[in-house]
């Protein structure tokens, strides 16, 4: 797993999103886990040749047994992310100079066990 991700999952947990590894997980959604949040490498832009920085790109996912908390927990990831700048975690290594929102995010239908699924991505710039 990429720091990046881990560092997103942090930000969320200080922001009173879940806690890491009980209710929000990087690279995965856990099967025996109902309601929970995944982040998600996804890649990003060229990086530029002149300036080191990188341009990643991520997405959470969120799995929920009720559609109206799945939602609303959408929305709290996208409250907290979306045009957040200047960030650096005391534990991660990662600077955020910013993170964007590329669309709305929304719902995805249902797994298997017939939970929501709902997912949004993001874009950051970073060192």
């Amino acid at each position: 797993m990429s720091v990046l991700i881990n560092d997103v999952a942090d930000y969320l947990a200080e922001e009173g999103i879940g806690t890491v590894a009980t209710d929000i997980f990087c690279g995965y959604l856990p099967d025996e886990t109902a309601d929970c949040i995944a982040v998600l490498d996804t890649g990003g832009s060229e990086p530029d040749k002149d300036i080191p920085t990188k341009e990643p790109t991520f997405q959470v996912m969120i799995r929920a047994s009720d559609y109206s908390a799945g939602k609303a927990q959408l929305d709290a990831v996208r409250a907290a992310l979306h045009r957040s700048a200047n960030i650096s975690l005391v534990s991660g290594e990662t600077y955020f100079y910013f993170i964007l929102a590329i669309a709305e995010g929304g719902h995805l239908g249902r797994d298997d066990g017939g939970r929501d699924l709902f997912s949004i991505n993001f874009r950051a710039r970073t060192r």
